[in-house]
């Protein structure tokens, strides 16, 4: 009984640090980078039902691939849209609603989810 303990022990110490080993690598398969745009008025009020375009023309990548990007959505009642892509980009923010317009830039992170607000005015 203890010798089958100890091949128990003995094959456990062995596969535990190789799984642990490979739990990073599974974890780093969905790099999507995720926008939260925020507008608000000048009195810091959400505005919903804006127009949030994130976009950036003639973006390069590493490998000198040419292209533009962009995605358009709707704030929702808290003044909040979100935006999924899959690399990481610097892109222009336009906002707009009626009369009313704000642009800003936000910095897309791989695998992260990063928050701009834009004030509309």
């Amino acid at each position: 009984m203890k010798l089958k303990l100890r091949r128990i022990i003995g094959a456990l110490v062995i596969i535990v640090p190789f799984l642990m080993l490979l739990m990073p690598s599974c974890s780093q398969k969905n790099q999507d980078c995720i926008a939260v745009v925020h507008v608000v008025d000048t009195g810091q009020n959400p505005i919903a039902g804006a127009s949030v375009t994130l976009h950036k023309t003639n973006v390069t990548n590493y490998n000198g691939v040419t292209a533009n990007v962009s995605q358009t959505g709707t704030t929702d009642a808290g003044g909040a849209v979100t935006m999924t892509f899959p690399l990481p980009a610097v892109l222009d923010v336009n906002a707009s609603k009626g009369a009313k317009s704000g642009t800003g830039q936000i910095r897309l992170e791989a695998a992260q989810t990063v928050t701009q607000t834009i004030t509309m005015q």
